[in-house]
């Protein structure tokens, strides 16, 4: 299937390649920046080599801003016209289909494929080419660094780690079967506008009305009901990951207050850490995140 969606990115290849250059420059200098703020707390004082880091952190935000925005740019392109191309190939598809395909995929149905499906695989795509590059690279780029600053600390890493990808495997695994259901609902509502709308002269013919919108509320209701119970799973992700993430800076202020205290570490660098940490658990929540719209466009 895969194979088969890529086929239609075509002409935008060079904007999806391009997305992932654009992003490694962004992600690149975002780790960077705290080390050289912790090197440029060393040298309170020294106001030319303040000048000097401070002029290398301006160019780097510039950097990173740059590599952000024109991943942005190329990424909203790359993702836009994968769609186009690949609602022009279903319905090309649509045209050859035989009698028999035609009796067994409702109208509605190929509408459902057309505009609901394509936004949400156009949705994974986009999330693909800039978190699925963006995510291993800031959590492998954050822990070296952590590890660079204090191996001890680090080890924070290694025990948060686990409880973020149990909770991410779970909230996947749990909301893939609502997914489907939301899709056959979508089938059925579009089936009873379809009707409704095919029909009008028939349904005010014989005073249908009613029947029509009790017919529509009962498919509104239960797509508003399945959709619903999805998001709700998908929520439930964000409070978890805060959770941890403010357990995790807590345990680096205990621990490396301490060490502080202890000459074992300084005030810059438990800073830089703190930084770190968060760059890493924010790539994990952005990970859940495309693992339920990947969700998402699998059930598309």
């Amino acid at each position: 299937m895969v194979k088969t969606l890529v086929k239609s990115v075509r002409e935008y290849k060079k904007h999806a390649i391009l997305t992932p250059v654009c992003m490694i420059l962004e992600v690149v200098c975002e780790c960077l920046i705290p080390m050289f703020m912790t090197t440029m707390m060393d040298y309170v004082g020294d106001m030319p080599r303040l000048l000097a880091y401070g002029g290398i952190l301006i160019l780097m935000a510039a950097l990173s801003l740059t590599g952000g925005v024109l991943a942005g740019k190329f990424a909203a392109t790359a993702s836009c016209g994968f769609a186009k191309n690949l609602r022009q190939d279903l319905f090309y598809s649509v045209q050859q289909f035989s009698f028999k395909d035609v009796d067994k995929f409702s109208s509605s149905s190929l509408v459902t494929r057309l505009t609901t499906d394509v936004s949400n695989v156009q949705m994974a795509f986009q999330m693909c080419i800039r978190i699925a590059v963006r995510v291993p690279l800031m959590f492998i780029f954050s822990f070296i660094m952590g590890f660079t600053i204090n191996h001890t600390l680090a080890l924070i890493y290694l025990a948060i780690l686990p409880i973020l990808l149990v909770v991410m495997v779970l909230i996947v695994v749990y909301v893939m079967p609502f997914f489907r259901r939301i899709f056959k609902k979508y089938d059925a509502m579009n089936n009873s506008v379809q009707e409704n709308v095919g029909g009008i002269r028939v349904v005010k013919s014989f005073v249908r009305q009613d029947f029509e919108k009790k017919k529509f509320k009962i498919s509104n209701d239960n797509l508003t009901d399945a959709s619903l119970r999805a998001m709700n799973v998908v929520i439930f992700s964000m409070p978890v990951m805060m959770l941890v993430m403010n357990l995790s800076t807590v345990a680096v202020v205990w621990f490396g207050g301490g060490q502080v205290i202890g000459g074992l570490l300084t005030a810059a660098d438990m800073v830089a850490f703190i930084n770190y940490i968060f760059q890493i658990l924010m790539s994990l929540m952005m990970l859940s995140m495309m693992f339920v719209q990947i969700s998402s466009a699998s059930a598309s």
